[in-house]
């Protein structure tokens, strides 16, 4: 039997052999492979099991059928089930699987179409691959009304956007991008005369998810049961105190050096990999305590010059952020802290400038600390500090009154005053 932890990682790396990017195998690693193996945990197991990739499968039809999730959103836990059962029973990915990603299936003609107005931009083709697929839908739909491209209208552009917007709400930017290119091409190509001037219209944006810092309660609560449950727990232990007190991302934790950190000052020096800049961090006595620790009494003997090494050999650096989001969440679990929506390891980051916020640190100052670029992106911890946000607001006690009084009459909306009346 081989744990679904290791089966995971074995279809990650051979993603990795294959050229995907590590920004791709990241996404699709918390979106996909992350909840395959949660639904194991949660089913009271470790190791992989055939069936529990079948119910979750069963589990996401059912949710797409409902309307709660894409179908490509579906297809991917059919596909990573497939190449994980693969993995396990061969020891090899068989990638033979294929994705029918192609959705929107328009009439030959209106595939050449497509192909047409596509080539006629100067896109990358990761652009044109995108855009490709709004477009398809467009003609769909006008395949739908039994239309020709010589017979649209202004007005089948308007209906599509109430229909895209159906599916796409959080994606209709990439719609209108893609239906301005399908106006211009069959504008330019004299096929239609649309009138319509589609730049009007501005999509809402998407809705920005608030995410939960970890407190230090539920730090507590992990540190609590990771000796009993780990193959390297002082290396664990370390990594959770350096992010919580320190606010270091996590890329800049894994490529952390030897080097780097200054045991007399009590600090380390690094430039992050995100913004190419140079940060200085000091290290509170705890967490020095808990690095050295794990350097003396845990770390594997090897040439690679990286403070935290992998717990299986080949005993190298850390290579993606996929294990810390497992770690992170897995003690979370034994721990009995509550999962929270999009909670992972980086959240350890977002409590620290949290607790910074908490304690009346100026945003600036977090900003800096954090080793932020812009020192907006600090905002964000003040968002669940009570006492700081109710700053933002203040009465009118302040405010002298030159004249008349304030009334606390409520008027209706539809009430207006004369320029040059009465003051109120």
């Amino acid at each position: 039997m081989q744990k679904i932890e290791d089966a995971v990682n074995g279809v990650l790396d051979a993603l990795r052999d294959q050229g995907l990017k590590e920004s791709s195998i990241q996404q699709i690693s918390w979106s996909v492979y992350h909840p395959i193996i949660n639904w194991h945990y949660e089913h009271d197991t470790e190791f992989c099991s055939d069936e529990l990739l079948e119910s979750l499968c069963e589990c996401q039809r059912v949710r797409y059928e409902g309307g709660e999730i894409s179908r490509k959103f579906y297809r991917s836990f059919v596909t990573a089930s497939f190449r994980v059962h693969s993995y396990v029973t061969t020891g090899e990915v068989d990638f033979s699987i294929v994705k029918d990603a192609r959705r929107y299936r328009p009439n030959k003609s209106y595939q050449e179409l497509t192909e047409a107005i596509l080539q006629s931009t100067n896109l990358t083709d990761g652009h044109k691959k995108r855009l490709s697929v709004p477009i398809r839908h467009f003609f769909c739909f006008l395949q739908g009304r039994n239309k020709s491209s010589t017979q649209i209208g202004d007005r089948d552009f308007i209906d599509f956007i109430y229909e895209a917007a159906k599916t796409n709400k959080n994606n209709m930017t990439v719609v209108m991008r893609a239906l301005r290119i399908t106006t211009t091409y069959l504008n330019d190509h004299q096929l239609a005369n649309i009138k319509t001037d589609l730049s009007v219209f501005r999509p809402q944006t998407a809705p920005i998810h608030l995410i939960l810092p970890y407190t230090q309660h539920e730090i507590n609560l992990v540190l609590s049961v990771i000796d009993s449950n780990s193959k390297t727990p002082l290396r664990d232990r370390a990594i959770i105190l350096l992010a919580f007190n320190s606010g270091l991302r996590c890329v800049d934790i894994r490529n952390l050096k030897l080097l780097d950190i200054d045991w007399e000052r009590q600090e380390l020096r690094i430039v992050q990999k995100k913004t190419g800049k140079p940060i200085a961090a000091p290290l509170n006595g705890k967490t020095l305590n808990a690095i050295a620790d794990y350097i003396l009494k845990e770390r594997p003997k090897c040439e690679d010059n990286h403070v935290f090494i992998r717990a299986y050999p080949v005993y190298t650096g850390i290579a993606s952020t996929s294990p810390l989001d497992y770690m992170i969440d897995k003690y979370c679990r034994l721990a009995g802290v509550e999962k929270k929506p999009y909670r992972a390891f980086h959240s350890l980051r977002r409590a620290f400038g949290t607790e910074l916020a908490d304690v009346g640190v100026p945003v600036t100052s977090i900003s800096q600390m954090l080793g932020h670029s812009d020192m907006s992106s600090g905002k964000a911890y003040l968002s669940f500090n009570r006492t700081q946000t109710a700053l933002c607001s203040a009465d009118f006690s302040e405010v002298p009154i030159s004249k008349g009084v304030y009334a606390d009459i409520q008027f209706p909306s539809c009430c207006t005053f004369k320029k040059g009346g009465d003051g109120i």
